[in-house]
């Protein structure tokens, strides 16, 4: 009775494993059925959310796959290929050490760079502040300039008066150079240079303007030339000195001609403005003037000029030239010469009851 017992409880016990069992395989069905069933949607889903390829897709898909396939070869290639040899080795660590500075080199050269970057900004910065300044000064020039023209120049009275000192002599063997002042011109007149000239000319000349020979007793004959010729021949000539003009006038009831120089007041040879530079035009005939040993200046003063006359007398003060001066409203200069020609008319006779002849009076240095 109790081995049957025994039996039924053993019965019992199998079938409640096999009914877990059948819940178990029932439940994994069921998940794999939800499992499939899940699959499918999602892989439905994935189908359904692809979007079609165009011709363009398939085209860059072939070349990135071609691309992919030759690198593949060259890598082949490369593991294909020899190993280099210890020349070929030792050839490219040199091109690298090579490689290597170039690098360091660009390195500090940028380096460089960047150094000189930042001090031409400074550079610039301080440019830029200068020609703020300078700008700012440039702009106040022009404004005092302005006022400047706008300022009436004071002008001061013409001097009218000339202080003359202790006068002398004029020495015997002195070369006189005569400076007329015309308002602000000056003109240098040059007597024994004019005169060079034109007896230059009557030397080359002499054998065709000779006259006769006047007999001196006890003395040599004296040459006598011919008036009318000389005058005429002079005439034709047109001969200038500097931008004088130089002529031989008739002088006919005298035996002896003079050189005229004439000059027009307007065109000097300097100006009261060129007295002004120390490297002016006056200063140069001035020295030109000291050249001359025993040289002697007589300034020539028109009225209209004390004011030229006292600027250009103390530059040649200053040089030590020995200067005189006169009043003269002029503009030509008779130099007498050396030569005596024939009179053309008889000397007019003394007006009755008139004075002497008076000597003019000496010129004296001041």
């Amino acid at each position: 009775m109790a081995r049957k017992k025994s039996t039924n409880e053993q019965g019992v016990s199998m079938d409640s494993l096999m009914d877990a069992l059948t819940n178990v395989v029932a439940v994994l069905i069921v998940i794999l059925i939800l499992l499939q069933t899940d699959v499918q949607q999602a892989v439905e889903k994935l189908l359904n959310d692809l979007k079609p390829a165009s011709e363009e897709d398939l085209q860059a898909a072939q070349r990135q796959k071609q691309q992919l396939l030759d690198q593949m070869k060259k890598q082949e290639d490369l593991l294909k290929a020899p190993e280099p040899t210890p020349l070929e080795l030792g050839k490219m660590e040199a091109d690298l050490s090579l490689l290597e500075k170039s690098i360091k080199e660009k390195q500090a050269a940028l380096l460089e760079l960047g150094f000189l970057q930042k001090k031409l900004e400074t550079h610039k910065k301080e440019e830029s502040a200068e020609r703020k300044k300078t700008d700012a000064i440039l702009a106040e020039i022009n404004r005092i300039k302005a006022l400047l023209d706008q300022t009436p120049i004071p002008k001061a009275p013409q001097p009218s008066v000339v202080n003359i000192p202790n006068s002398r002599d004029i020495p015997e063997s002195a070369v006189l150079f005569y400076i007329y002042t015309h308002k602000d011109q000056i003109h240098l007149v040059d007597p024994t240079q004019a005169k060079k000239v034109i007896m230059s000319e009557f030397s080359s000349n002499e054998r065709d303007l000779f006259r006769e020979l006047r007999k001196v007793p006890k003395k040599a004959d004296v040459k006598v030339y011919d008036q009318e010729k000389i005058v005429k021949f002079f005439a034709s000539k047109n001969l200038k000195l500097r931008n004088q003009a130089l002529s031989v006038p008739y002088n006919k009831p005298w035996t002896k001609l003079f050189v005229r120089i004439n000059f027009d007041p307007s065109k000097g040879d300097a100006t009261l403005a060129d007295c002004e530079k120390p490297q002016g035009r006056f200063h140069n005939i001035c020295n030109y003037v000291k050249q001359t040993p025993r040289c002697v200046v007589i300034f020539k003063v028109h009225p209209n000029s004390f004011a030229t006359y006292i600027k250009a007398r103390e530059i040649a003060d200053k040089l030590n030239i020995p200067c005189g001066w006169e009043v003269d409203s002029n503009n030509v200069y008779d130099q007498l010469l050396d030569f005596e020609v024939n009179r053309l008319e008889q000397p007019p006779p003394p007006k009755p009851g008139a004075p002497p002849a008076v000597a003019a009076p000496k010129r004296k240095l001041d």
